[in-house]
């Protein structure tokens, strides 16, 4: 009876709480950032040649020159 009401936990089942708890921590932090980073305006260009034109990241980029390059390619849109 008194072992049951003060169980400790063994080291074994200690490991594998920390490995699951670290896991599922990871596992949040790649969700939340993956989410969040693609709501977020970029300052930093990702582009290896600095092409606004081919970049994937486009269209929630906030970079000065993609900023540019939107509002042109919104005025070109416009006159034609």
């Amino acid at each position: 009876m008194k072992q049951e009401i003060e169980r400790v936990m063994t080291r074994r089942e200690f490991i594998r709480w920390s490995v699951r708890l670290l896991l599922l921590g990871g596992l949040f932090t790649l969700v939340f950032r993956h989410g969040s980073s693609r709501r977020k305006m970029q300052d930093v260009c990702t582009d290896p040649k600095g092409y606004c034109r081919t970049c994937a990241a486009l269209e929630y980029c906030g970079h000065p020159t993609a900023r540019s390059f939107k509002a042109a390619q919104t005025q070109e849109g416009s006159r034609s």
